[in-house]
């Protein structure tokens, strides 16, 4: 039996994200390294990944949608045991309970200094972001209802997307990188339960193009960069595209153009939506929520050439997800076409056993 003193111990000589950056090639955003996911990304060294993030005391997937410390890590990218993540990270020392208790109190110490320092920066985020939304709020929304006709859509009535005619694409995602692109961009807020603004969703338009989507390449690989981007606190919040009071049926799908165009579908048809919300859930990973274990996936394999693993079917029942209000009794799950049919699969099972529950 390993004592907690002794796996702390093995944790603090093991910094998360010095053993994710064995595998995978990271960079610095804020206070946390992003990048590449050992777990489930097929080029580890990829400069345009940003879904994987960690520090010293752990990780978190949006690909993959798992998250822990570092023996978690080891384990699922290893795909070892318990006690063979322990041997892989060095082998758990124990400690005597003085030294054990003075080093809790080190640790605590840190635990909330990080703490404080990531909720400053967070809130320092939100506010940057959240000025640049109040600053769409003036300008023409002409180029987003545009680049939604290339795409055979149309804006809700009070829909609440907007405009940034010249907004600049950091290679990075921090302002401190150097700008690669700039060019109109479709805005989206990302709101919690309680409709506070959290997030911004970006995606640079090309009006040239025919899905209207901006293409954007890195300038020193040549490789494309993707056409959207998310800043904020994104996890268990959304996008709400058709916003109604206490609404009795609820569409959820995965992007902004999949869930309108359900609904563009539905009031064509002449569909009383009186009642009827829809909402982005931003991508899969927030959509389904955490799942209890990843399985093999059918086809796809990793950067090594093992078989990859993707979150399974069923829910961590320890974790959250978006809030569904009380008033909706028919909640409709959508899935992406374009997306990976197995993994899209897992992730709506997973959103049913949840939101059914």
């Amino acid at each position: 039996m390993i004592s907690e003193a002794a796996l702390a111990d093995l944790k603090a000589r093991n910094p998360c994200d010095q053993v994710a950056g064995k595998w995978v090639t990271l960079r610095k955003h804020g206070k946390k390294l992003i990048g590449p996911c050992p777990i489930c990304s097929t080029n580890r060294t990829s400069r345009k990944a940003t879904k994987f993030e960690c520090d010293a005391d752990g990780f978190a997937c949006a690909g993959c949608n798992q998250g822990g410390d570092v023996i978690k890590l080891v384990q699922l990218v290893e795909q070892i045991d318990f006690k063979a993540a322990i041997d892989w990270l060095g082998g758990a020392q124990e400690i005597d309970p003085v030294t054990a208790a003075a080093r809790e109190q080190e640790r605590a110490a840190a635990r909330q200094k990080t703490e404080q320092a990531n909720n400053q920066f967070r809130e320092r985020e939100r506010g940057t972001i959240y000025e640049i939304w109040k600053r769409a709020a003036d300008m023409p929304i002409a180029p987003v209802e545009e680049y939604l006709r290339l795409r055979g859509l149309q804006l809700p009535p009070g829909c609440r997307l907007r405009c940034i005619p010249d907004m600049p694409y950091y290679a990075s995602g921090s302002r401190d990188a150097a700008v690669v692109h700039r060019g109109p961009a479709m805005l989206a807020p990302i709101v919690d339960a309680e409709g506070k603004f959290r997030a911004l969703h970006t995606t640079w338009l090309d009006l040239s193009r025919p899905n209207g989507k901006a293409l954007i390449k890195d300038p020193e690989t040549g490789d494309a960069l993707p056409a959207k981007k998310v800043r904020g606190s994104k996890a268990g919040n959304r996008i709400e595209l058709v916003a109604v009071k206490d609404p009795v049926q609820l569409f959820i799908g995965e992007g902004i153009e999949t869930v309108l165009s359900v609904w563009l579908a539905l009031e064509r048809a002449g569909r009383d939506l009186t009642r009827t919300a829809f909402w982005s859930a931003v991508d899969l990973g927030n959509m389904g929520g955490r799942a209890a274990e990843t399985v093999p996936h059918p086809s796809l394999k990793t950067a090594g050439g093992r078989v990859q693993r993707v979150p399974g079917p069923a829910p961590d029942p320890d974790s959250s997800a978006i809030a569904i209000p009380e008033s909706v009794t028919d909640l409709v799950l959508l899935g992406d076409g374009d997306s990976d049919r197995f993994t899209t699969q897992c992730a709506l099972a997973r959103a049913s056993a949840r939101m059914a529950a």
